[in-house]
């Protein structure tokens, strides 16, 4: 009777103390899986700015591997997942260019993309903002480097929380200078020098086109003059054709010239008395006898004769 009493008794009590045990054994099985399933990731987020401030993006993220041998097939069917951070990110801008590379050997996911005007030209020159948070670990006038740790909850862990340790490069472009960091402000600024004017097709070969352009005024110089003197020589009349003034012309009286006012002496006759009583008689027969000679109005040749239609030196018609 003793041994039957203390075998319901003990099992009321372990009955009793599983009811006590029950209500921690899901916080025990929950921490367990949780030091399971602590898993991280890493990011190396690496920017090249042109001189114009427009970038080329390449953002390199490393899973654990358990944890991306389970569910990293999953970015390879939706990789739209991984643009939403950038499409939604503000200090990204616009996104061009959208690549997704998925590496399962390495456990790595590899984003890259275009998104132009990252940087902005301020008066305090080139400036990149969206970095608040951010530690400076490197500085120069042609790369800076930052660094940060954060939680993440999002489309890239597949909603369940993980750190990450970030790492950022920031690749200036050539001729940059200042580069400056400011952690309280998250902004990055630097300078670039003046943008010197590239040469154009006239400049780069002037030389050439200043003895083109000198050879082609020389010859259309030479002709115009060619133009301008065979121009004078078709209109200007033959020497054979230029009118001369006629003797009787120059005589200055346009009348016929006599043999007298040539300057030939007239014949005298057989004594004074027949020259003075018969003068005029004497004259008339000389007329008659020997008639004026007649010349070209034009040149002044004599004519051969009146009935000389045209002039034997000039050609001109007489009329």
């Amino acid at each position: 009777m003793v041994g039957c009493g203390r075998i319901p008794r003990a099992l009321f009590l372990l009955a009793l103390l599983c009811a006590l045990l029950i209500p921690y054994a899901p916080g025990a099985a929950a921490q367990e899986l949780g030091e399971e399933g602590e898993f991280s990731l890493r990011e190396e987020y690496r920017m090249e700015i042109d001189e114009v401030g427009d970038a080329r993006i390449t953002d390199v993220i490393t899973y654990d591997r358990g944890w991306f041998d389970e569910y990293g097939y999953l970015f390879e069917e939706n990789p739209g997942l991984l643009s939403r951070r950038y499409r939604s990110d503000s200090g990204v801008g616009e996104v061009e260019d959208f690549e997704v590379k998925v590496d399962a050997r390495k456990a790595t996911v590899t984003i890259s993309f275009r998104t132009p005007g990252l940087a902005y030209s301020l008066k305090d020159g080139w400036t990149v903002f969206g970095y608040a948070g951010y530690a400076l670990e490197r500085e120069s006038d042609d790369e800076v480097v930052l660094e940060a740790s954060w939680t993440l909850n999002n489309e890239w862990t597949l909603f369940e929380t993980m750190g990450l340790e970030e790492r950022v490069v920031i690749d200036l472009p050539a001729g940059a200078r200042e580069a400056r960091f400011d952690e309280s402000s998250g902004t990055l600024t630097y300078r670039l020098p003046p943008a010197k004017a590239e040469k154009g097709f006239l400049a780069a070969n002037r030389t050439v086109l200043i003895l083109v352009f000198s050879l082609l005024m020389g010859v259309s110089l030479l002709l115009l003059l060619f133009l301008i003197t065979r121009r004078a020589a078709l209109f200007r009349a033959p020497a054979s054709l230029t009118p001369h003034a006629p003797p009787a012309a120059q005589a200055g009286a346009g009348e016929p010239v006599t043999p007298a006012a040539a300057g030939t002496a007239p014949e005298t006759g057989g004594g004074d008395a027949e020259t003075e009583a018969g003068g005029d008689i004497h004259g008339d027969r000389a007329s008659d006898a020997a008639p004026t000679p007649l010349y070209c109005r034009r040149c002044g040749h004599p004519r051969a004769s009146a009935q000389e239609r045209f002039c034997r030196r000039c050609g001109a018609p007489h009329t």
